[in-house]
């Protein structure tokens, strides 16, 4: 079954429908709101955005959340950054695409695709894009004859410190002269944030669709030493382990988990004072998510201060979320709560309620439309998302519409407001109860009792799945 898994993996074919055009008129220039859309990298719920007893600090994210709805059960339509943002930008997800992995170029896979930033270029919006919003490399490169911005800020490289802190050599882990995070130079991210903010505060004829990529708290953990300050390694909160916790999970489970096994066994390995710990692992992810959270606060204040808040669409959400040690995992790319669960808010001036949360399960790839109604633009056809307009107009309403997962083609998770039902490849299934193991401990697949919701998950699996094509 292994080899089966590994040999999907290669699979490679040409993929079907592409999306059309304008489907209806367009308001005029003058009314559109400007969309701010800002973007994290590998960021998990672990926050005090979601329970103000969970040891992330966010108060940023939660301000933010104040002037709009928080979608506590968000998911990322992948665990990993290219599919993920792939999906987020065109609304189609990876069965759709076959863009699966972090290699897979997207552009050249899906050259018809309408990105969501494309579509309000249509409709005359000025689209600046800063920081990460694709993913980088090959798999990042948009079509030079169909460009998703008319401004895109030149990438800055990383500036490393006076110091190797990076978290992610090539070189083994040891016990010194290896450190996690502390960053003591210009970030990266405060570059974008200045760049996002002179942005904002250029006078235009022409509504605004500003980008914003915000790296962290993407491995190296960087952040300057005054977050570290918030987070003593001594008393960093760990997530609970319990030892055999993989004992029920399928093989192509406990594969998916240990994709880059090499960080979970390196900072696992080393004494909890190192500085190569999982303790040290721990502390500079978190030091990383909340300096994440201050340059949020910053665009917030930007936006207040160019007097544009009040006819803005402000979009928050990160492309998947993390492990920290949990699930023998220190990445992501598994169809766990963890790695898939996301932060989403949403502020629409007069549309959305202000400062409530929406507790039912929604998908990234619902952003590309839901944008589009709130500014009153018409939508590309064949899109996999579903507007959450209704939602923000009304966060308890009857949702009966649970997240679709994937994770590599063949793999995928069904979310569902207490259940999260996962199908291998290999017909190999798990099942957990977020009422009463929201850690995901017992896999109840093969307790008889549970038939009938397996039946209904396994109802909502993909029909058909795009095979990657093979690109030369």
């Amino acid at each position: 079954m292994l080899q089966e898994f590994t040999r999907r993996f290669a699979l490679k074919a040409v993929i079907g429908a592409s999306v059309s055009a304008l489907a209806r008129s367009v308001a005029p220039a003058a009314q559109r709101p400007d969309v701010l859309f800002i973007a994290l990298d590998d960021l998990n719920n672990w926050l005090t955005l979601y329970d103000q007893a969970n040891p992330i600090k966010t108060p940023h994210w939660e301000r933010l959340a104040k002037r709009g709805v928080f979608f506590s059960h968000a998911y990322a339509a992948a665990p990993m950054c290219n599919p993920s943002r792939t999906a987020v930008m065109t609304g189609l997800r990876p069965t759709t695409t076959g863009v699966y992995t972090n290699s897979d170029q997207w552009r050249r896979i899906v050259p018809d695709a309408v990105t969501i930033s494309q579509q309000f270029m249509k409709s005359g919006y000025f689209a600046a894009c800063g920081g990460k919003i694709f993913h980088h490399g090959l798999t990042g490169a948009d079509a030079p004859a169909t460009p998703s911005f008319h401004l895109v800020l030149t990438k800055v490289p990383e500036r490393a410190p006076a110091r190797n802190y990076s978290g992610f050599t090539e070189r083994p882990l040891s016990s010194t002269g290896y450190d996690f995070g502390e960053h003591n130079q210009k970030m990266t991210d405060v570059d974008l944030v200045e760049w996002a903010t002179e942005e904002l505060r250029k006078p235009r004829k022409e509504p605004l669709f500003l980008a914003a990529g915000i790296f962290r708290p993407h491995l190296p953990f960087y952040a300057p030493p005054e977050f570290f300050k918030m987070y003593q390694r001594d008393k960093v909160t760990l997530p609970p382990m319990p030892e055999h916790d993989l004992d029920d999970v399928p093989p192509i489970g406990r594969l998916l988990a240990h994709t880059e096994h090499f960080l979970y066994q390196g900072v696992t390995s080393q004494p909890q004072d190192s500085p190569g710990s999982l303790r040290r692992f721990v502390q500079s992810y978190q030091a990383a998510a909340t300096f994440a959270d201050a340059m949020v606060g910053r665009l917030i204040d930007a936006l207040d201060s160019a007097g544009r808040a009040k006819n803005t669409i402000i979009v928050l959400w990160s492309d998947n979320g993390y492990h920290l040690g949990d699930k023998e995992n220190c990445v992501k790319f598994t169809l766990w709560e963890k790695s898939c669960n996301v932060p989403l808010v949403i502020v629409a001036p007069g549309i959305a309620k202000a400062g409530v949360r929406c507790s039912q399960p929604v998908s990234l790839v619902d952003i590309y439309p839901t944008l589009l109604e709130l500014a009153s633009l018409p939508a590309p056809e064949g899109l996999d998302g579903k507007s959450l307009v209704p939602l923000l107009k009304d966060p308890e309403l009857k949702w009966d519409r649970p997240a679709l997962m994937t994770s590599r083609r063949g793999n995928h998770a069904v979310r569902s407001r207490r259940w999260r039902y996962i199908h291998y490849s290999d017909d190999t299934e798990e099942l957990y109860d977020h009422d009463k193991d929201p850690w995901e401990w017992t896999n109840l697949a093969k307790d008889s009792k549970y038939a009938d919701v397996m039946k209904a998950h396994k109802a909502l699996l993909p029909k058909q799945e795009a095979i990657t094509p093979e690109l030369r």
